[in-house]
């Protein structure tokens, strides 16, 4: 029966909710409770504005928004880069390159 297991609203802990209706419970919720700052991987995620950054860094649902930026993925992309020789950008250089100025 853990099929929709219930959780604590995050303006009050007392409030006890299953998991598919927390998103309406906080939009009815925050009306009452002081300003929260929302997570941007879940807007579920709701925390004072001193603890917002060490959440954001450590969220368990950044990993699925965006699933390939581990760390060695973004070091792979870096070594996959590569460098454009100045030489590319010269028009000269293009073999279809129009010269206007006649």
């Amino acid at each position: 029966m853990d099929d929709d297991p219930f959780v604590s609203c995050p303006y009050n802990k007392v409030h006890r909710v299953p998991l598919s209706r927390l998103q309406g419970h906080i939009v009815k919720c925050q009306k009452n409770y002081p300003e929260l700052k929302i997570c941007p991987y879940n807007a579920t995620h709701r925390y004072q504005e001193t603890e917002i950054h060490r959440h954001v860094k450590n969220c368990v649902s950044k990993e699925q928004v965006f699933p390939e930026t581990t760390k060695e993925d973004r070091m792979a992309d870096f070594r996959r880069v590569k460098c454009n020789n100045e030489s590319d950008f010269i028009p000269e250089s293009d073999p279809n390159h129009e010269i206007w100025d006649d």
